[in-house]
């Protein structure tokens, strides 16, 4: 049988959500937090493949839930400081040359494990979203 693209992207989210916890446990916290960020990212891609909408080539995951709600016609009820925070640990795991958007710096591991329980939390909700589409 032949998989959706949604379930697709939800399998890459997974992925992430997955690498993000066992990098946690390897304390390599820059990427717990670039692994975070994507599973969410990744989550939401596959909210919009469900429902029928393109997935933008974008990473900014306050934009990217106002694109999903627009498709949707509803507001989401997701913490936006928690895709906030996730958007800046995300740049400093991506772009090391932009270091200093985290008032110290690089991640910690106090910022990895809030970035790994928010996409963590944010994952299990948007996929319910999805589940509901379906």
């Amino acid at each position: 049988m032949t998989k959706k693209i949604h379930e697709i992207w939800q399998q890459h989210a997974a992925d992430d959500l997955k690498s993000a916890e066992v990098l946690l446990g390897a304390m390599i916290y820059n990427m717990v937090c670039f692994h975070a960020q994507q599973a969410v990212e990744k989550i939401l891609k596959a909210l919009l493949a469900a429902a029928n909408q393109p997935i933008p080539r974008i990473h900014n995951l306050v934009r990217l839930r106002r694109l999903v709600e627009d498709a949707l016609g509803y507001t989401l009820e997701i913490d936006e400081e928690a895709l906030m925070f996730l958007n800046d640990v995300y740049l400093d795991s991506r772009y090391p040359a932009d270091l200093g958007i985290l008032p110290a710096g690089l991640p910690d591991a106090e910022d990895a494990q809030r970035a790994y329980d928010s996409a963590f939390k944010l994952h299990d909700l948007i996929k319910s979203f999805i589940n509901n589409l379906n």
